[in-house]
Parts: structure tokens; C-alpha cells; sequence
């Protein structure tokens, strides 16, 4: 009689599955499957040729197992390498994208079949990982990282669906552009090979390169022209990549030196949230320790675009921590500041620093990253388009850049129609422009247009850091104050460093949470106090309003006005302000501001951020009616 206890044993497992496949079926189920099958035949082969083997099959998804954790991320990188390569040469249409999971564990084998958690998890995180990308456990990557010559960001624990535990998980850095990377530099290739030579250091920069298929090589070699016309019109490194030097001991206690240590790792991790950088890992940047050159020589060796440096001095009981940022193109510093506390108190003090530098630098890279491009813009990719998009979200929200950022995305979906950040960005900068709209029927088609954007990215992608905003916009246009704050909070999970609060500072205020809002405002305008956005200033503004401290809502308003004068909102709230007060001069001179901007500025228009939803509470309501519509009245601003 056989055994009846189940056989089981230690696998990796490979997850894989398209991205948008059953969108794509809808569209096009002909041309859908054509492509599947072209890029199963590169999956299937890269599983093969490291032995791994596909035990499980549905439509667009493949689990396979190895016996090897090397092998399975191997084939893993091998295959969507191979896989960016042919989308690079193919029309948009035909371009698929895949997710990858890679989990180490326990199974039960069935035949030829395997379950358990060991592959479960890996199906799970690879439902997490982004378009292209690989995701990989704390024990895959405990198991792989000190074999290959790969860069891993950690992802911190995952709650993922259907398992009852976090999971952590790591992100592999792979070396194509637009993926988060660590780029390993050769020889200098000889001048008759050079555009071919870059273009497969993109794609093939580490030791991997052995194992990856010739077949996409000739590929590649065989689309030159294409990627050389590319290439003329693009930095040779990302222009959001930044290495952190190990900050330096100055304390003259060698026994110190894990405080210089400390800051460099958790400044490092903080600066990998920061949206679209490209981080060096920590383990290589170390190895500059002590070691001497210039910023522009180690930039070039690391392949990076900015440096940022630090020391650690201390004088008895106090510590001070010093850092700098460089552009490695130009040498120039474009950021420096110093820190001072208690030793006794040092790991808060790291917390200033490292919120202080994350959200200083991502502003400070990402608009000298977007005026080079405004200077290639003869010959503009969607990429670059969307970068002097996201460079425009730091000058403020008045209708000029509304317009602009608009068009720059529009452009950018022309070339790229399934281009997922255009879509998103497209969905945010159309929700937040509707309520300034002259019309009605604008203001609805707007946020009609916003609110399909956001449902489209969402079936593809759930995890995309914007869409909730845009979700959260049209619930409140929509009189749905729950769904707002569920999707303002949502957004905040994914983004919890991001200047972009104010939206949700807002419907907190008008849900009565007074409290909770200036907290969460006053943290991120004190993170962003070398960059402080218009936007969060006018939302301390209304609180303070709201709050009843006057004074100080004027002071926010002012400036919210210096930081962006051309938004009719800022001097219609800084015109109520003054009329509280009685100070009739300023109240003239504000309103005198709004109609210049837009003569045609109504209630509708001038009050949507302040104006109550049926959910809001009666206290709200009350001086929304009795305190702030009397003095707007009152002030002379249009109904």
C-alpha cells in the first residue's frame, strides 16, 4: 500500500505572469496571443536553459522550479532582459511586459505538480512587482545575494494577499533604463564599437552577460540605428541616479564610526523610496571608504549622476552631522546642510537628517535632471516628456502649468499609448485641474476623464503610486467622503514622504479631523522646508483658518502667494482671511489679485477645497455656513 504522507522538499520558485494580459485579450485577442507565444518561446528557453522546469501553465502565467536558487533568479534576469530587448524592437502594440516572483521554501509534490507556501508566496510577490520587474523573498535574497554580481533594494515587509504573515521582500536593480540599477563599468570600448558596445552595457552590463542568449545580441545589433538615435539624445547615465558615499568619522574616536556607518545606510535606504532614483547599493559605494579622488572620478566609476557626502563630528555631549550634494556632470554642489543634536539622543537626530535629505534631494534631482532634458527636447521621448512633467508638479498648481503639464502627457501618450506614468500622471493633473474649470461641462469631462484614467491603471497596475489621488479627487467632487479619505490613505501608504499631502490635509479638514490634518501637513512641510510647495502652504493656511487662529492662516497665505502668485484660490482664502480681521485694504488689494487672474471666479470655483460634503460634520458645516461664506460675501468675491 503506498505511502500516504505527502513527499515534499526545499525549491526555488519562479512566478511569472504579463502584465494587462486580460486587458490586451479585450483589445486584441489575435495579436495577444501572437505575442504571448513569441515571448513565452524567450521565457520557456531562459527556464530550460538553467534548469529549471515549468510544472504549472494557465494563459498568460508560468510557475516553474530549480534547485537552485542561482538559477532560477538567473533565468529570471536572463528572460526579462531578453524580453525589454524585443519590446525595444518591436512597434508598441506588440511590446509585453512581465512580473517576476522568486520565493525559496518548502513544497508538496503531486505528481508533477508542487503546493504549499513555498509556491504561493512566490505567485504572491510577484503580484506585487512592478511591470518588467523581479521581487524576491528575504530567503531567495539571503540565498543569492553574495553569489552574483546583482544590486537588491529592500522592500521592507509586504502584507500580501491570502498570507497571513509579512513577507519581506527585495527588489533586483536590473541594468536597462528606467529600472533601478547599479551599473559595472569595463574597459572603454574602441571607437568603431561604440554605439553597439553602450547599448549592450545597458542591457547586459554584469557577469550575467555569459548566460544571456546570443539570439537577442543579433537582436539587438540588428536595430542599432534605432538605439543609436536614442542614445544621441540622452545622458549616458540616469539622470535621477545618486551614490552615497560613506560619511566620514571626524569625532577622532574610532569607536564612533558606527554612528558615520549608520547614517549612511539609513540615508541610503530613505533615498530608495524617493520615486524613479536610482539608488547605488550601499555594499559597493562602501568600498569607497577612505578612499581618495574626486567626485566627478567615483561618479564615473559608479555610473551615477549625483554624489552625496557626509561627515560625523562630535563635541562632547553633542553630535554634528554635515552633508552635501554634488552634480557629478558639472562638479557643482547643489545642496548642503548641517545637523546638530544630542548623542544622547542620536537616533532621532538621524531620523531629521535622513527625512531633511530624502525630501530635499528628489525635488533638487529631479528638476536639474528635467532642465537638461529641456534642452534635448528637439527630438523629445516620452520618458523625457514625462520628466519635465514631474519637474513641472514642484512650480505650483495655477492653470498655466496645470496646462502645460497636461500637454506634456498628452504628447507623451501619443508616442507611448499604454505608457502606464503617462496615464497616471494624465489622471492626477486633470483631477486637480477640473474644479478650476470656467464651465461645468468642462469641469465634468475633466474629472469624468481623470476618474477612466485612474480605473484603467489600476486594473493593470493596483499598486501605482498616483491613481488614488485621482480617485480620492473625484470621490470628493462626487460628495463620497468616505471614499476619499479610504483612497487619500491609500495614496499615503505608497507615498509616505511625498510634498503632494495638502489633497489629503484638505479632506481631513473638511471631515473634522483638525487634529490628524495638522499633524500630517506639519511634518511634511517641515520634511520640505528647503522646498515648501505652494500647495501644503495653503493647506496649513486653511487649517489655521478653520482653527480660528487668523494670524496665522494669513501668514500661510502670503506665503502660498510668494511661492505662486498666479492661483486665484491662495487670494480668495488671504481676502476672507483679512475681512475676519478688518483689514479692508488688504481685503481689496486680494481681491483685486483674483479677478485679474480670472475675472470669471466664482464660488464654485474658489471654494471647492473649503466647501462641506453631506458626510462632513454638523460642526463643519456650521462654520462653513455662519463664518466663512459671510466674510467671502462680505469680502466682494463672486457667488
Amino acid at each position: 500500500m503506498p505511502d500516504p504522507t505527502p513527499i515534499s522538499k526545499l525549491a526555488a520558485i519562479l512566478a511569472a505572469d504579463v502584465v494587462g494580459f486580460s486587458l490586451k485579450m479585450g483589445e486584441n485577442e489575435y495579436l495577444t496571443l501572437k505575442n504571448l507565444k513569441a515571448c513565452r518561446v524567450i521565457v520557456d528557453s531562459a527556464i530550460k536553459n538553467n534548469q529549471g522546469r515549468i510544472f504549472t501553465t494557465a494563459g498568460d502565467s508560468v510557475i516553474a522550479e530549480f534547485a537552485s536558487p542561482v538559477n532560477a533568479i538567473v533565468a529570471a534576469v536572463e528572460f526579462q532582459k531578453n524580453i525589454m530587448a524585443r519590446n525595444a524592437a518591436c512597434a508598441v502594440e506588440d511590446r509585453m511586459e512581465f512580473r517576476v516572483g522568486l520565493n525559496l521554501g518548502d513544497v508538496i509534490v503531486e505528481g508533477d505538480n508542487l503546493y504549499g507556501d513555498g509556491v504561493n508566496i512566490a505567485a504572491r510577490i510577484e503580484a506585487s512587482a512592478e511591470p518588467g520587474g523581479i521581487h524576491v523573498s528575504a530567503k531567495f535574497y539571503d540565498e543569492v545575494r553574495r553569489k552574483l554580481d546583482l544590486s537588491f533594494e529592500s522592500l521592507g515587509e509586504q502584507h500580501l494577499k491570502n498570507i497571513s504573515d509579512p513577507i519581506a521582500t527585495f527588489k533586483v536593480n536590473l541594468e536597462v533604463e528606467g529600472i533601478k540599477t547599479v551599473q559595472s563599468h569595463s574597459a572603454q570600448p574602441n571607437p568603431s564599437s561604440k554605439k553597439e558596445s553602450s547599448v549592450l552595457a545597458k542591457l547586459f552590463g554584469t557577469p550575467l552577460k555569459k548566460v544571456i542568449s546570443s539570439s537577442v545580441v543579433v537582436v539587438v545589433l540588428t536595430v542599432g540605428g534605432y538605439w543609436g538615435m536614442q542614445q544621441e539624445n540622452k545622458p549616458s547615465v540616469n539622470p535621477l541616479s545618486i551614490a552615497v558615499l560613506p560619511f566620514t568619522n571626524l569625532t577622532g574616536d574610532p569607536s564612533q564610526a558606527y554612528v558615520a556607518d549608520g547614517m549612511t545606510a539609513k540615508v541610503t535606504t530613505d533615498l530608495s523610496r524617493i520615486r524613479d532614483t536610482v539608488v547605488m547599493d550601499a555594499g559597493i559605494a562602501m568600498k569607497y571608504k577612505d578612499k581618495a579622488g574626486g567626485v566627478q572620478l567615483i561618479a564615473s566609476e559608479l555610473g551615477v549622476r549625483f554624489v552625496l557626502q557626509g561627515d560625523v563630528q562630535k563635541n562632547a555631549g553633542k553630535v554634528q552631522i554635515n552633508a552635501k550634494l554634488t552634480d557629478a556632470i558639472s562638479n557643482k554642489q547643489l545642496w548642503s546642510e548641517s545637523f546638530e543634536g544630542e548623542m544622547s539622543n542620536l537616533f532621532a537626530l538621524q531620523d531629521k537628517v535622513t527625512n531633511r535629505i530624502s525630501g530635499s534631494l528628489g525635488p533638487q534631482m529631479l528638476i536639474v535632471a528635467a532642465t537638461e532634458s529641456e534642452k534635448r527636447k528637439s527630438s523629445p521621448q516620452a520618458s523625457e516628456l514625462i520628466l519635465r512633467y514631474r519637474a513641472l508638479v514642484f512650480k505650483g498648481n495655477d492653470a498655466a502649468n496645470f496646462e502645460q503639464r497636461i500637454d506634456l502627457l498628452r504628447q507623451a501618450l501619443k508616442l507611448e499609448p499604454s505608457n502606464l506614468d503617462a496615464m497616471s500622471g494624465l489622471s492626477v493633473a486633470s483631477g486637480l485641474f477640473a474644479p478650476r474649470s470656467p464651465e461645468q461641462d468642462l469641469r465634468k469631462s475633466r474629472f469624468n476623464e481623470s476618474h477612466s484614467l485612474a480605473l484603467k491603471v489600476k486594473e493593470i497596475d493596483p499598486n501605482n503610486r498616483e491613481i488614488y489621488m485621482s480617485l480620492a479627487l473625484y470621490d470628493r467632487e462626487n460628495d463620497n467622503l468616505l471614499g476619499a479619505k479610504q483612497n487619500m490613505e491609500t495614496w499615503l501608504e505608497l507615498n509616505p514622504s511625498s510634498r503632494s499631502i495638502s489633497t489629503y490635509g484638505n479632506i481631513l479638514l473638511i471631515n473634522g479631523e483638525t487634529t490628524k490634518a495638522l499633524e500630517v501637513l506639519s511634518k511634511i512641510y517641515k520634511m520640505h522646508s528647503k522646498f515648501p510647495s505652494d500647495t501644503i502652504l495653503s493647506a496649513l493656511g486653511r487649517l489655521h483658518l478653520v482653527l480660528g487662529q487668523t494670524d496665522l492662516a494669513i501668514d500661510y497665505f502670503l506665503k502660498a502667494t510668494q511661492a505662486n502668485s498666479k492661483v486665484p484660490v491662495y487670494w480668495a482664502c488671504l481676502a476672507v482671511a483679512h475681512t475676519m480681521k478688518g483689514e479692508s485694504n488688504q481685503v481689496a488689494a486680494a481681491v483685486a489679485e483674483v479677478k485679474k487672474l480670472n475675472p470669471n471666479a466664482d464660488s464654485a470655483s474658489l471654494n471647492f477645497i473649503f466647501k462641506p460634503l453631506s458626510a462632513s460634520p454638523p460642526s463643519y458645516k456650521e462654520w462653513y455656513e455662519k463664518t466663512y461664506l459671510p466674510a467671502y460675501r462680505k469680502a466682494g468675491l463672486k457667488e
